[in-house]
């Protein structure tokens, strides 16, 4: 789905050739990489490239956060894009990991005029990404200042622990971008992104145990209800020990926000650094019912939960 489009439909194209928009969108950073007075550029995973362990053991890393991205500028526009991949994108040329063939996962790319730069490199201090390979330009550097720090290795360390910030799009498209360090020590789909946007969440995200499930608070007045499986339309079914994407969806028909992120809604996340990006579009409504979801088995007694469960059902 893009801009132009008013419902979700499948590519003709898949990701592992590079005749797609993933590809073209990064072919910018391979050709103008070494032009290193005019782009800035940040890689970054908590799974780099080079890793050989599996995506269990990453899961327990808390010396960065749990982001996966690219970000990529010159001093009048450039793109944010937000995914779930591992060991992506390579440095050198475009590749479609191998290891993500089996997982659902989630891309999200939006492009940005220059001056909101300095929005996301403040996003990326809060959330303390592992960096595979970074630039910025020196005419850019006292622009962004946050962003100097991030490729310093630095972080956000005392609170406040969360940001929440307004961008816009090259084309003037709206989003709200959440982020959180690892000493928000919450979730970030029921602490930070329902209240702020006021409105009950289904989340579809990676979870891999009982253990690590965050348990239904009946008494939130903005509830955050955990996804068992995701499909769009008439594509597979994605249960979410093996959907690796971070999608959380309003059941608000009022409020059709669509969330794509980086961040699992686990236990083990609280102390992780991540976030999401999330939209009210006029597409998002449309889209919003094009995902069929499986809910949690709960109890429907509960007021807020029984209001949750008939808002989706519209």
């Amino acid at each position: 789905m893009d801009v132009n489009m008013d419902s979700l439909e499948p590519s003709k194209n898949d990701l592992i050739g590079n005749q797609q928009a993933i590809a073209y969108t990064l072919q910018q950073y391979y050709d103008n990489k070494a032009i290193k007075t005019n782009f800035s550029y940040v890689l970054y995973n908590d799974q780099e490239v080079s890793a050989k362990e599996e995506e269990e053991t990453f899961e327990k890393r808390i010396d960065y956060g749990h982001t996966k991205g690219v970000v990529f500028f010159d001093k009048i526009s450039g793109f944010w894009l937000i995914h779930s991949l591992p060991k992506f994108p390579s440095n050198e040329t475009y590749i479609y990991p191998s290891n993500t063939k089996k997982n659902g996962q989630s891309i999200l790319c939006i492009t940005f005029g220059y001056e909101e730069l300095t929005k996301i490199g403040t996003q990326l201090f809060y959330n303390h990404p592992l960096i595979d390979t970074s630039n910025l330009a020196p005419s850019m550097k006292s622009e962004n200042p946050d962003l100097a720090k991030v490729l310093s290795k630095e972080y956000k360390k005392n609170s406040p622990f969360s940001s929440t910030l307004y961008l816009q799009s090259l084309k003037g498209q709206q989003f709200i971008s959440f982020a959180k360090t690892a000493d928000f020590n919450l979730d970030l789909y029921d602490s930070l992104v329902a209240p702020t946007l006021q409105t009950p969440l289904f989340v579809e995200t990676w979870r891999q145990n009982s253990s690590n499930s965050i348990p239904l608070n009946c008494n939130a007045k903005y509830l955050v209800l955990d996804a068992i499986t995701m499909k769009v339309k008439k594509t597979k079914e994605f249960k979410h020990t093996v959907d690796h994407s971070k999608l959380a969806i309003s059941t608000n028909s009022n409020k059709p926000y669509i969330c794509i992120g980086d961040i699992n809604r686990m236990i083990s996340q609280f102390h992780r650094g991540g976030g999401t990006l999330s939209t009210n579009i006029t597409q998002a409504l449309k889209t919003r019912n094009e995902f069929l979801v499986e809910l949690a088995d709960v109890k429907k007694e509960n007021q807020n939960i029984r209001k949750a469960f008939n808002e989706l059902s519209k």
